[in-house]
């Protein structure tokens, strides 16, 4: 087992968010977590990687059993070495070029000399398909070109685990296959990853692992053909079958 989560629960004014979370990630899996608005998903990631803070609950990672609520600022830092995220609206440095926008977390987030945080900036960038841009700025960047570039600094890092938060929600939809092909050809090499999305296409043919929230909570959890062709709950056939309607849609 790479990582084991356990009773996570995270509270908003007294409102619960998340309630008793529990989840176990093997070595190679991706998880996708599907749900509506307000389900939890993306507390549930950013608590993960701190964040945001829980309310309770623990993270066994590579053998270390870590509290949510608690954890020491070295806790902290050694999950955030294990893992990388990549965020919804790319969060790039403005004022940077792409090939430093990827080097910054390895120089000035782990120690790594210039020289090598370069070298696999450059091998992350051609993964992505992103190296003949390497000095340009994120403004010169389509939003696909950008999030590419965010998961480029995500791999480099060489990480446990990916959380992925709606990657490619704020895309216009002709740029959406781009990113989907790069997180796939992860997959494909074996790259442990926790995607939060509404890509159904995406979890039905990468996802090893589908697991449905709402309201805070696990509905159902299964391999992509159980949650698709199978679902058992009231609740997830309504919110597969709301998604599929959209797709027909738009």
């Amino acid at each position: 087992m790479l990582m084991s989560i356990c009773h996570v629960k995270k509270e908003f004014n007294g409102t619960p968010v998340l309630r008793d979370v529990n989840m176990d990630i093997d070595k190679g899996d991706v998880v996708v977590i599907l749900g509506p608005s307000g389900s939890g998903k993306t507390t549930f990631l950013r608590c993960l990687n701190f964040l945001e803070r829980a309310d309770g609950g623990e993270l066994e990672l590579d053998g270390k059993t870590i509290d949510l609520h608690d954890a020491s600022n070295k806790d902290i830092a050694d999950v955030r070495r294990k893992t990388a995220f990549v965020f919804q609206n790319y969060n790039l440095f403005a004022n940077k070029t792409v090939l430093e926008n990827v080097t910054l977390g390895l120089t000035a987030g782990r120690g790594i000399s210039k020289t090598e945080a370069e070298e696999r900036a450059r091998e992350a960038l051609q993964k992505v398909g992103m190296l003949e841009r390497a000095d340009a700025y994120p403004a010169q960047l389509s939003g696909g070109q950008q999030q590419r570039v965010g998961i480029a600094r995500a791999i480099a890092v060489r990480p446990d685990v990916i959380l992925f938060d709606e990657p490619t929600s704020a895309l216009d939809p002709e740029l959406v296959g781009d990113v989907l092909r790069v997180m796939k050809s992860l997959a494909d090499e074996g790259t442990t990853m926790i995607v939060v999305t509404h890509e159904m296409r995406f979890a039905k043919s990468v996802a090893s692992h589908v697991i449905f929230m709402a309201d805070g909570v696990i509905v159902e959890e299964g391999t992509a053909k159980d949650i698709f062709e199978q679902p058992k709950e009231e609740r997830t056939k309504q919110f597969l079958h709301q998604l599929l309607c959209e797709a027909v849609a738009g």
